[in-house]
């Protein structure tokens, strides 16, 4: 579902009337209604906008997913970071919080003493 109205355009001043003259409740993808257009003339100050009422479920990440993505982030990070012993931070980090890399919803913590 989206909204149609003719509300007040200006935020900085008071309308002369309502904030929003007509609101119209009509099925995503339809143009604006007759009875919103036929209130509106050019230089009011009123606007015809459109928003969106209704959205798509969210979807959310398998673990699998999480984990995968967690575990390429963390080796850019320390890979751009500290090079040298990325192999070693990494395998420390993956010890020290196997749920979280494994997909889990564990927080996530920075590491301590600032590293990555």
């Amino acid at each position: 579902m989206a909204r149609w109205s003719l509300s007040w355009g200006n935020p900085y001043t008071q309308p002369p009337g309502p904030r929003v003259l007509a609101a119209v409740l009509v099925e995503r993808g339809q143009p604006c209604p007759a009875e919103v257009k036929a209130l509106w003339s050019p230089g009011c100050g009123y606007v015809i906008s459109w928003q969106l009422v209704t959205q798509r479920p969210i979807r959310r990440w398998s673990a699998e997913a999480k984990a995968k993505v967690r575990r390429r982030n963390l080796r850019d990070r320390l890979e751009r970071k500290v090079p040298l012993f990325a192999e070693i931070l990494i395998a420390e980090e993956l010890e020290r919080r196997p749920s979280y890399y494994a997909g889990g919803e564990e927080d996530a913590r920075p590491l301590p003493g600032g590293r990555a």
